[in-house]
């Protein structure tokens, strides 16, 4: 089997790193690979809007118009802020005709107006139905660029990213990975140049964007995680907020802001998990795999990386994660 997996767990007795597997079928993965992390990057930038509202750039009731940019012709029709972040904008995604056309072009930049051009016209009421999307984060990292008029990858630097033992945590395209990398489904290096040197490719971080674009080693977002769960990045009562679940989802402990229980039944946890796409993109398989999370009743932090291809499954992301939680109640 192709690929591997890395992961990193922070108790209070210390930290412990390892993996297992290859990067490119022939390296054995180190712990300082960086891997695509998916939508755990949403995390991150919900954290940055927090830091936002804290310093009264905005408010979670805004509208979501009142702060994008004029020019973009985008009819958010009453959504809000609390309502990107939530995933309850009634905005369709735009994915289904994204992934018609973005294996054929590896090195396409895509733009924020590309991607909302291709969203379906038919859409849902504001503050509805939860309904999974990355658009609604794409609208996010538009706001979070027009409120501060700086590219985004600067201002999480200096915000929600402003932690130390970040630098092998990048923001893509802006940040470039460097090595070691693990390919995406554990493939040659002959696919990173295909993908312009980007995991998993150029045309794939401009589309992900501030909703899935970050590449990571484990102890890296660790690290993020351990100090966001702490209140070092945003305060306590923004982390109330952000992990107040109104009701159940498809990911089963329900949705707050930026956040969910992504180790229900198997721990009380906030945190994310995130997919991130093989360059071929064929029979739905992913390239990486990512699961992140602080464990409230453990008081740890558990990232789990991998690229080894296959479908998006929870049950595929809990079988790496169990084992490690298994062992932390142990002792």
């Amino acid at each position: 089997e192709l690929g591997g997996i890395s992961a990193t767990v922070m108790t209070a007795d210390g930290t412990w790193s390892g993996t297992v597997g290859t990067a490119d079928g022939v390296r054995d993965l180190s712990v300082d690979d960086q891997f695509a992390i998916g939508s755990v990057t949403k995390s991150l930038t919900a954290a940055q809007v927090m830091l936002m509202v804290e310093a009264v750039e905005l408010s979670l009731d805004d509208l979501a118009a009142d702060h994008l940019p004029l020019e973009l012709e985008f009819d958010t029709e009453g959504v809000t802020i609390r309502h990107l972040l939530g995933h309850r904008s009634g905005i369709p995604d735009y994915w289904e005709p994204v992934l018609e056309t973005l294996s054929a072009d590896l090195l396409r930049v895509w733009t924020p107006a590309d991607l909302l051009a291709l969203a379906p016209s038919t859409r849902g009421a504001a503050g509805g139905a939860f309904e999974y999307g990355d658009i609604n984060y794409r609208l996010l990292g538009l706001v979070i660029e027009e409120v501060r008029g700086r590219p985004v990858a600067e201002v999480l630097r200096e915000g929600a990213l402003a932690v130390d033992g970040l630098e092998r945590l990048v923001y893509q395209p802006d940040e470039e990975p460097t090595e070691p990398m693990a390919m995406p489904g554990g493939e040659s290096t002959a696919i990173l140049e295909m993908g312009g040197g980007y995991l998993p490719s150029l045309a794939a971080v401009t589309v992900d964007g501030t909703a899935a674009a970050v590449a990571s080693d484990s102890p890296s977002l660790a690290r993020w995680w351990r100090a966001f769960c702490a209140g070092e990045i945003v305060s306590q009562a923004s982390l109330t907020e952000m992990s107040t679940f109104p009701d159940r989802s498809i990911f089963d402990g329900g949705y707050g802001l930026g956040l969910f229980n992504p180790a229900h039944p198997f721990a009380p946890a906030v945190g994310h998990t995130g997919v991130a796409l093989g360059v071929a993109h064929t029979d739905d398989k992913y390239g990486y795999h990512a699961w992140a999370a602080c464990l409230a009743e453990e008081g740890s932090v558990i990232v789990v990386l991998t690229n080894r291809e296959a479908g998006f499954s929870f049950g595929f992301l809990h079988g790496m994660v169990v084992p490690l939680l298994d062992v932390l109640r142990s002792g």
